[in-house]
């Protein structure tokens, strides 16, 4: 049985589409009329063959006949009744999901590296250039020049050295009549002397001098009095024409034209000894304390030292050379301010 909806095949008898569900059963009443066809269409195969039977058998099987016949005719044939079937309901097939195709990376694969190969370099003869031969060209040797006499200029070197040594005496001599040695600016201009003081005892000598000079910066005088043995102090301050020790510091401090004051503030100084001899002659010397500070001193070693007291402020720097006596006296070394002009009275002598 095919449905007419669909055209699925199904079972005969069958009441719905099994594929569709469409309503394909024959309903009973059909079902008797097809029985009633069925069964008029029996009856008359029944009648012919009893027909052509009913000669042979009429006789032997009339009543069986006749019982059939009854049976035939008054029998009702049973329909059995098709069964109901439910429709069977399928689940409809899911469409196919999407997938996102896979991006593969392309597989990268390196060109084979394919090695030089190594050539023996052919080995070229350099071509022979048979040299060209020049005929050298003869020149006529330069006369000697005549050598032009150096004696003009000579004499105008000498004459010019004169008139500057003459300026320099009469400028040096105008200075030193003007304010105190220990005032000479940097003009002291004699090469440096190999010292002969140890290191400690160049030490010791610029200890004791930077205390002079930084009571000059702090116009101190009792700070400088306290650096120079008491019985020489007099001496100190006669030597630069001063009356006392305040009068001396003050001036050396303030003065206009050679106080350490115009140099400005911040004042620093340092020391350079530019000369030291050894004094051999220390009986000599001890008689010059005698007579000079109308003291006895047992001098153990001594010195006469030349020394630059550099002073430096923010509008300025200047330097001042003297003369100093460095000895020791006592286990002691002291300092004396002398001045140039006092060095025979000492029995030194200017280096």
């Amino acid at each position: 049985m095919f449905c007419p909806k669909c055209g699925t095949q199904n079972p005969d008898g069958a009441m719905f589409c099994t594929t569709c569900g469409e309503k394909i059963g024959i309903a009973p009443q059909s079902v008797v009329e097809q029985a009633e066809t069925v069964a008029a269409a029996v009856n008359e195969q029944a009648a012919e063959v009893k027909e052509e039977v009913a000669a042979a058998v009429t006789e032997a099987a009339a009543p069986v006949f006749e019982t059939v016949n009854e049976a035939v005719a008054n029998a009702a044939p049973v329909i059995p009744e098709a069964p109901v079937q439910q429709p069977v309901f399928e689940q409809p097939q899911p469409q196919p999901a999407f997938h996102q195709p896979q991006y593969q990376q392309p597989v990268y694969q390196q060109a084979p590296v394919q090695q030089p190969v190594y050539q023996q370099p052919q080995y070229q003869q350099p071509a022979y250039q048979q040299p060209v031969y020049q005929h050298p060209v003869y020149q006529q040797p330069e006369a000697p020049k005549k050598k032009k006499s150096k004696a003009p200029l000579i004499i105008g070197l000498i004459i010019a050295i004169l008139v500057l040594a003459a300026g320099g005496l009469a400028a040096w001599a105008n200075l030193t009549d003007d304010h105190p040695d220990f005032l000479d600016f940097a003009d002291f201009t004699e090469e440096k002397q190999a010292l002969a003081l140890s290191e400690k005892e160049q030490k010791t000598f610029t200890s004791i001098v930077k205390k002079l000079d930084q009571a000059i910066i702090d116009n101190d005088a009792d700070a400088y009095e306290d650096e120079i043995p008491s019985y020489a102090r007099d001496f100190v301050w006669s030597v630069y024409d001063f009356d006392d020790g305040d009068d001396f510091v003050e001036y050396l401090y303030a003065d206009e034209k050679y106080g350490v004051k115009q140099l400005g503030d911040e004042l620093k100084v340092t020391e350079e000894i530019v000369s030291a001899e050894k004094v051999k002659d220390l009986d000599a010397l001890t008689e010059a304390f005698d007579d000079v500070f109308n003291k006895s001193v047992d001098i153990a070693s001594a010195y006469l030292i030349g020394n630059n007291s550099c002073f430096k402020g923010d509008e300025g720097s200047e330097k001042y050379f003297d003369y100093y006596l460095f000895f020791k006296s006592d286990d002691e070394w002291h300092v004396i301010l002398i001045g140039k002009d006092n060095l025979k009275t000492f029995g030194l002598k200017e280096k």
